[in-house]
């Protein structure tokens, strides 16, 4: 489902300087943002060329390289291959063999979107016409798609298919939400054009919301009605039978 559009991985403020990098698990994909010492905001596999080991160790930071702390290949910003201790180094040093793999990117309203596959089709966020604020992170104790189905009780605009965007006073409120585990989701909550502090309330308010809705689809309860829902689960079914 998640490898045939283009998937959001970061508003752009989270990367706003060189060096600023953000890597996460995103669709089952283990994947860093990162904007390189020329500005350009670059999205690559998080999995060093040696034994598919983490070149990023942290959720987010800022560095000058990435640098495998199991053997110690190195890469610089735009993932290209440095150097490496000489027990460990690549039998084969030719140009581009291995340097971290680059994934297609396309910023859009202020985030960072990536694809698995090229030229990937799919309606993106328009411009939110607003200032970037910040980001609220999320742990919810609740699958993704539950967190999707409380987001769209509001009837949000929907962009297929872990992004919704709302309007929510001054403030554009752009919800991404990320599945780590069956029972875990991080929601991060992008706020455009108002204090992130007003929406902290609201965001502790989604998280108390989708663990209740979470404990009651484990006891039989069927999701709540909606046209949007309706057209989510529509999308979920088609993914799943592509799938099959």
């Amino acid at each position: 489902m998640f490898g045939r559009g283009w998937v959001p991985l970061c508003a752009e403020g989270q990367i706003a300087k060189p060096g600023d990098f953000l890597a996460q698990s995103v669709g089952g994909w283990s994947v860093l943002g990162v904007r390189d010492k020329e500005g350009a905001v670059r999205v690559l596999r998080n999995a060093c060329r040696h034994q598919n080991m983490p070149v990023a160790g942290q959720p987010s930071g800022h560095c000058e390289s990435f640098r495998c702390r199991f053997h110690g290949w190195t890469y610089d910003l735009q993932g290209k291959f440095l150097s490496a201790p000489p027990p460990v180094a690549p039998a084969d040093s030719s140009p581009g063999l291995n340097d971290l793999q680059a994934l297609p990117v396309h910023l859009r309203g202020g985030l960072v979107f990536f694809a698995i596959e090229e030229a990937p089709v799919g309606v993106l966020p328009s411009d939110p016409g607003q200032p970037y604020s910040g980001t609220i992170v999320t742990d919810i104790a609740c699958n993704w798609k539950v967190c999707l189905e409380h987001l769209l009780g509001s009837e949000p605009t929907l962009f297929a298919p872990v992004l919704t965007m709302r309007r929510s006073g001054a403030a554009t409120l752009v919800e991404q939400v990320v599945p780590h585990t069956f029972l875990r989701t991080k929601l991060f909550t992008h706020v455009f054009g108002d204090a992130v502090e007003a929406h902290k309330a609201s965001a502790a308010a989604t998280k108390e919301a989708c663990e209740r809705l979470q404990a009651a689809r484990a006891n039989g309860t069927p999701a709540a009605d909606g046209v949007l829902v309706a057209q989510f689960h529509k999308k979920l079914d088609e993914a799943y039978a592509g799938n099959s």
